[in-house]
């Protein structure tokens, strides 16, 4: 509907009703129903001339997919904006009154809930493409200075399946391999099951600021991000377990820090995220017998 006369001529009925049944779709974790009828339109066209698949692979990338048997689908996206809760931090955590660093857990769930809904649609949108999986998956976290206390997550990867296969049985695993070591994964003999993370908010306060006039090592920080660190990659290897992995394959580490802006004091805010491919073994790829290797030749000779 219009408002205070601006819009145009603003939504019908029926767009009104679709609106508000896409951020229903949104509001329990699924996709707006654009996104719905864009890629159920796409898989229909699946085997004929008129399919037309996009990705953000590269040249090597797509021929070292399609060497390993796989075709890609499309480009697929999962995304989450998500409001942070309060978390008491300003004077870290009390313990009888006392104040040690700890975990700050509602920020902790914050990141975690904002990636699962991203990872989430975008399983969503691969299932929607009759996918066998998703490579190349890049994930993107950002704050806004506008407006503080929201995060956004953004998965985006190019969806494949099985050149041989119809449509595949069970959800698309996720991995963020490239498509070169997506192919020596299954040169090795296994195969990708899930994109697997874990994450740790971690608070430190110092115990102490010692004179500025020797070096020395501060314990209470480098105490503090191990902590976050024993946090953060203990969940992800839960995370592994529960798809029954063989292992963790490209694992990495972010960290950033921050100095909470309620406090002068020297305190600590670290965001701890540990991310990685679960793999299972498989029965390994026919290694190909010739590559193709194309001379560089100058335009100018």
């Amino acid at each position: 509907m219009r408002l205070f006369g601006f819009g145009g001529g603003g939504e019908s009925k029926e767009q009104e009703a679709r609106r508000e049944a896409s951020e229903k779709a949104i509001s329990e974790g699924g996709l707006p129903l654009d996104a719905v009828d864009r890629l159920t339109e796409a898989a229909s066209l699946q085997g004929t001339d008129h399919h037309l698949f996009t990705s953000d692979l590269s040249v090597n990338e797509l021929g070292a997919v399609r060497h390993a048997g796989y075709s890609p689908l499309g480009q697929v996206m999962g995304c989450s904006i998500y409001q942070v809760g309060w978390q008491f931090m300003a004077g870290g955590i009390t313990t009888g009154g006392i104040r040690t660093s700890g975990e700050l857990e509602v920020l902790s769930e914050a990141y975690a809930e904002a990636r699962r809904l991203a990872l989430r649609r975008l399983r969503d949108e691969a299932a929607l493409l009759h996918a066998d999986g998703v490579v190349g998956v890049r994930l993107t976290i950002k704050n806004y200075s506008w407006a503080t206390g929201l995060l956004e997550y953004m998965a985006i990867g190019t969806a494949i399946r099985l050149t041989s296969s119809t449509v595949p049985e069970g959800e698309p695993f996720l991995s963020d391999l490239s498509g070169q070591d997506f192919w020596a994964l299954a040169m090795a003999g296994y195969r990708p099951v899930g994109l697997v993370s874990g994450n740790c908010s971690y608070f430190c306060y110092p115990k102490f600021m010692p004179a500025g006039w020797r070096n020395q090592e501060r314990t209470d920080y480098t105490q503090a991000m191990y902590e976050a660190r024993e946090l953060a990659v203990g969940r992800m290897e839960i995370a592994a377990r529960s798809l029954n992995a063989h292992g963790v394959i490209g694992g990495d580490v972010q960290v950033t820090f921050e100095r909470p802006q309620s406090t002068n004091l020297p305190d600590a805010l670290y965001h701890f995220t540990a991310i990685g491919t679960a793999i299972r073994k498989a029965d390994p790829l026919e290694p190909i017998s010739k590559l193709p290797i194309l001379p560089v030749v100058s335009a100018r000779n």
